[in-house]
């Protein structure tokens, strides 16, 4: 049974690698959940049988750690996974062999909602205690066999449960702590921290991706570049704070009529850049339209005085491969300065040669 443990090294490894690559609480859960149902199928293959029937391995460690680190429908489909191969093992401690795993997955769920961040090694031991209620399983086979069975390995089942759970629990959230940092970190270099947009190094990696090959329907795109009218005087008047404030509720518009294909940045101080893939000039222009008057309906308050503000933009088309996006942004800005010259508050466009006419962006 305590070679069964040494799974645990795979099972952080295979923790490790679904924390890398897969994004969104559900899909991290129920991948995370294959993993530890994996370990304990795995336990299940090194067992030590006492009498014909009565089989004990390690599963139980796996099956409870389902339940910090996998959440309560991992759980029990890791569960469900153990218990199915018990019953087919069949044999006279099948129904106790059931039961102890049942009881693994319970308290697994109870620590979860009872404990939701408690992951530290004495909240492991907490749970390890409860997993090693399962030996209490046994009494549901006959009672001089329970006794007997208890005598013989009770005191190793439970020690190896605790110090299980213990110890490979510990080296878990010790993984998932540093795949949450190395998240932070690139999220953070990624992004520009007063917006939360996008930064120039993004856009960089995406223009990057944009010469790999892409869907035939995302060959074709626009840039818009969005920038708030008279902002210095925003923040003469009513501070700085005031000014990132305007800047944040602005960034907020922007990206709330976006399509996640779509890429926001935060191009330089009150500036704000939009790529559009997909999209003809004229949805772009529609959609530049509709924020630019969202825009215009925002209002703040400063000291009891309430102020608005505008913005103007500018629109350029690209195509991937034939128009470079760094031209797009150049033809955007002129378009942008345009629309300053022009009385601000408003959206031009200024044509940029592209073979063909990208067709009209459906749900604009």
């Amino acid at each position: 049974m305590i070679g069964s443990l040494g799974l645990g090294a795979l099972i952080v490894m295979g923790y490790g690698m679904v924390l890398r690559h897969f994004r969104g609480k559900w899909y991290e859960e129920y991948a995370s959940a294959v993993v530890f149902a994996c370990g304990a199928l795995a336990a299940m293959t090194n067992p030590i049988v006492l009498e014909s029937g009565y089989i004990f391995d390690a599963r139980a460690v796996f099956i409870a750690l389902a339940g910090p680190f996998a959440g309560p429908g991992g759980t029990i489909l890791v569960a469900l996974c153990t218990a199915l191969p018990r019953i087919m093992i069949g044999g006279d401690g099948m129904m106790a062999g059931v039961a102890g795993i049942i009881i693994a997955a319970a308290a697994g769920i109870v620590f979860t909602w009872l404990f939701p961040n408690k992951r530290t090694p004495g909240g492991f031991l907490i749970l390890g205690c409860l997993a090693a209620l399962m030996v209490l399983s046994l009494f549901m086979v006959e009672f001089r066999t329970a006794l007997n069975l208890m005598e013989s390995i009770g005191f190793t089942l439970t020690l190896v449960n605790i110090l299980g759970i213990v110890l490979l629990g510990s080296a878990l959230e010790a993984t998932k702590r540093s795949a949450d940092y190395l998240r932070d970190v690139e999220f953070n270099a990624e992004r520009d921290p007063l917006t939360g947009l996008y930064n120039r190094r993004a856009l960089e990696q995406f223009e990057g991706s944009l010469g790999q090959s892409v869907a035939p329907d995302k060959r074709y795109g626009c840039v818009v570049l969005f920038d708030i009218d008279r902002f210095k005087s925003v923040n003469d008047r009513y501070g700085h704070a005031r000014g990132d404030e305007v800047l944040q509720r602005v960034a907020t518009t922007v990206t709330s009529r976006m399509r996640r294909s779509d890429l926001v940045v935060r191009f330089g101080g009150e500036e704000i850049a939009v790529v559009l893939l997909s999209t003809s000039v004229d949805d772009a222009y529609r959609i530049a339209e509709h924020i630019r008057a969202l825009v215009e309906k925002l209002v703040f308050s400063h000291e009891g005085e309430t102020f608005t503000v505008t913005v103007s933009a500018g629109i350029a088309a690209f195509t991937v491969g034939e128009t470079p996006l760094e031209e797009a942004f150049d033809y955007a800005d002129r378009a942008l300065y345009r629309a300053k010259n022009a009385g601000r508050n408003r959206t031009e466009i200024l044509s940029v040669p592209v073979p063909g006419r990208a067709p009209v962006r459906a749900n604009a």
